[in-house]
């Protein structure tokens, strides 16, 4: 039976692992939160500078890039599923021997030695540079846009296993050509996900530390959506070590990711015989005798390496991960460069992400930023039902909101939690977000069920309105563009009401098979 257990519990692994790689306007005056509609202004705004779109982690790396021909180039990142599962193919014998017989030493060199024929194709060296002969295929946009606006923005794409500062400076190379090219004095930014982290540091060596800014003078408006700049938990706390696998948050994910198919009722199934919580205890027991046996070690040169990663977390969780895996005076030593340059991140650009924001808004330069909530975490962190939007926490995102967890609310009766100048309700209908504890919550917009996204169709007019209107546009504003909106498709977003939000989220747990039959049978 432990045998069938472990074997289980692998396949579980395996395909959690699948599950994260692939993975009407009226011109009436209003009373009361929002004013008017924004029709009138939409078609008056005056479309005067460039949008340069700082893209996220996203995109496929090759080697053999430095010959002329593409006969050599080979895909080793983004790679397809062939891949990945000849890896699996060639080592699970193997694997599931040493698992039957608890040897951890061998699973961890094992384990190694596949991350490192995944990763150690993207790795760099320890300055954290990558291999010049890889990198990106797909490139920025150079070409003249035809016009202005959001939906006609020129695209920054980089190499994201770089160090911030290192991008932020082939970002400026590329501003300055966009302002060329469209013969423009002004760029407005917007960044997604991971681009929020380049464009922070960005703005902080080339806006609010930059001695001749006052002479350049070239940000007209700045938007962060969906924003990587305060952390990522999926990819902090397994760099950290703070992993942990639920039964519950790991049916809820893969319920999400699956929609409810063949698959994921096979799991369901193994809940309700009672076999799914012991393999996934396994595997959390697993995952941490792993890390005690040194898993960090075997991952340093390919995955540890590349600074990129060292961006996605918070400061504590950055400090963690750092102690973690460079854990030697010896080590400290060989990767004293990379260490430098994520300290620098953490310790001069992170720190000051508010103070960099508020300085916008005091200089007149029009700044929102948008936020996305209403999915589950990706089950391997410390805290896998806190609300995000598939990929980063909805308080990260929003520099600090009060969000329920995702299948629940902030409770009945909840009164919002900072009185704010402005006097009014920060409370999303669905009471499931208070804005009033983020740091600038009247320029915080939330999106639902939005997952992580910058999709022309949401956001082009409620983006073009902030760029390009003469003065800061506030979540009050306008009634199109309330603080809460919701996604009801695939092309509309519209205002979060009592109507709209639905009925209160019902825990995940009331909603399996085995529990509701429990429940009508007056058990549990």
């Amino acid at each position: 039976m432990k045998f069938i257990q472990k074997s289980l519990s692998v396949i579980l692994c395996i395909c959690l692992v699948f599950s994260v790689c692939f993975t009407c306007a009226s011109a009436n005056e209003k009373v009361g939160n929002v004013t008017v509609s924004c029709a009138k202004d939409l078609k008056n705004l005056d479309f005067d500078v460039p949008v340069v779109l700082v893209t996220g982690l996203e995109g496929e790396f090759y080697k053999g890039l430095s010959t002329e021909t593409e006969e050599d180039d080979e895909q080793i990142w983004g790679f397809p599923a062939d891949v990945i599962t000849s890896v699996i193919t060639e080592n699970i014998a193997e694997l599931l021997w040493y698992l039957l017989i608890n040897d951890y030493d061998s699973i961890v060199k094992l384990l190694g030695e596949a991350a490192n024929v995944l990763f150690g194709p993207i790795s760099c060296d320890t300055n954290g540079f990558p291999n010049p002969d890889t990198g990106k295929k797909d490139k920025s946009d150079y070409e003249l846009q035809d016009g202005y606006g959001y939906e006609n923005s020129y695209s920054f794409v980089y190499d994201w296993r770089l160090d911030m500062s290192t991008i932020a400076a082939q970002l400026d190379e590329y501003i300055n050509y966009v302002m060329d090219l469209t013969n423009s004095d002004k760029v407005a930014l917007v960044a997604m996900s991971m681009g929020n982290s380049v464009m922070t540091t960005y703005l902080y060596e080339y806006y609010y530390t930059a001695e001749n800014y006052s002479e350049r003078n070239h940000i007209d408006s700045v938007i962060y959506v969906a924003g990587a700049m305060n952390g990522v938990n999926v990819c902090e706390d397994p760099f950290s070590g703070n992993i942990s696998v639920d039964t519950l948050s790991l049916l809820r994910y893969l319920k999400e990711v699956l929609g409810g198919n063949e698959i994921y009722t096979v799991f369901e199934v193994l809940y309700t015989l009672g076999m799914l919580e012991p393999l996934v205890e396994y595997v959390d027991n697993l995952t941490t005798e792993l890390l005690n046996h040194g898993f960090n070690e075997s991952v340093i040169d390919s995955i540890a390496t590349i600074p990129g990663f060292y961006a996605l977390m918070g400061k504590e969780r950055y400090e963690e991960a750092r102690d973690y895996i460079f854990n030697t005076p010896e080590k400290r030593s060989k990767y004293a460069e990379i260490i430098r340059k994520s300290d620098y991140y953490h310790y001069s650009v992170q720190a000051t992400n508010k103070e960099v924001l508020q300085s916008l808004l005091d200089n007149g330069i029009n700044t929102a930023i948008f936020a996305e909530y209403g999915y589950a975490m990706i089950p391997l962190t410390s805290d896998n039902d806190r609300m995000t939007d598939g990929t980063i926490s909805t308080y990260c995102e929003s520099f600090g909101a009060t969000c329920a967890d995702v299948d629940g609310t902030l409770g009945e009766g909840y009164v919002q939690a900072k009185k704010c100048s402005c006097g009014k309700n920060h409370v999303s209908a669905d009471n499931q977000i208070d804005a009033s504890t983020c740091a600038f919550p009247d320029i915080t917009w939330f999106g639902k069920n939005m997952r992580h996204t910058c999709a022309d169709e949401y956001l082009n007019d409620w983006a073009n309105l902030i760029i390009y209107s003469d003065d800061q546009k506030t979540v009050w504003d306008y009634e199109e563009y309330p603080q809460f909106m919701i996604a009801t498709d695939d092309e509309t977003m519209v205002p979060l009401t009592a109507e709209n939000a639905g009925e209160p989220p019902i825990p995940f747990e009331e909603t399996l098979f085995k529990n509701k039959v429990l429940k009508k049978l007056g058990i549990g």
